[in-house]
C-alpha cells in the first residue's frame, strides 16, 4: 500500500541557518508522538522520547535522558498514534544525537532500518494528515 506522500521529496531548512545546504532526500513532516525506545546494547528497559519529526527514511527524536546514548546506537522502537490500537514497531540507528542545555535533553535522528512498510505509510500519512501548512484555517 502506497501513501499520499509517495513522491514527495525534498528538505526544509534548519532553522536559524538559511547558509547551510540541506541533504536530506525526504521532506520531514513536524509532527508530535509519544514513543518508547530500547537500546539494543540494554535490552532492559523501555524509555520514553517524543518523535518531533518524520520522513521516508527516518526521524527526529527528543529523550529524556541522565545517561548518554551514542550514535550509532541500534534502537527498538514503539510509537504510538493516537487513531491506532497498537504501537507502531521498528528498529533504526542513531545517526546523531546532541544535547539540548537549556532542557537538559538529547535531540537524534534516527534512520530506519526495519520498519513494516505498511507502518510507514500509516506513520507518514499520520503526519501529513496533522501537518499544520501554511494558509489553512
Amino acid at each position: 500500500m502506497r501513501g499520499k506522500l509517495g513522491r514527495i521529496r525534498g528538505g526544509c531548512g534548519m532553522i536559524g541557518d538559511s547558509k547551510k545546504e540541506d541533504k536530506r532526500k525526504f521532506k520531514r513532516f513536524p509532527i508530535n508522538l509519544n514513543a518508547k525506545y530500547l537500546l539494543e546494547e540494554n535490552l532492559k528497559e523501555w524509555k520514553g522520547c517524543t518523535v518531533f519529526n518524520i520522513s521516508r527514511e527516518g526521524m527526529g527524536i527528543e529523550v529524556y535522558l541522565r545517561e548518554r546514548i551514542h550514535g550509532g546506537s541500534i534502537l527498538q522502537l514503539k510509537i504510538i498514534i493516537p487513531t491506532k490500537e497498537k504501537p507502531i514497531k521498528a528498529t533504526g540507528i542513531l545517526m546523531w544525537i546532541k544535547e539540548l542545555k537549556e532542557k537538559m535533553n538529547f535531540v537524534g535522528g534516527v534512520k530506519f532500518i526495519n520498519i513494516d512498510s505498511e507502518d510507514k505509510w500509516t506513520l507518514l500519512d499520520y503526519a501529513y494528515d496533522n501537518w499544520p501548512r501554511r494558509g489553512k484555517r
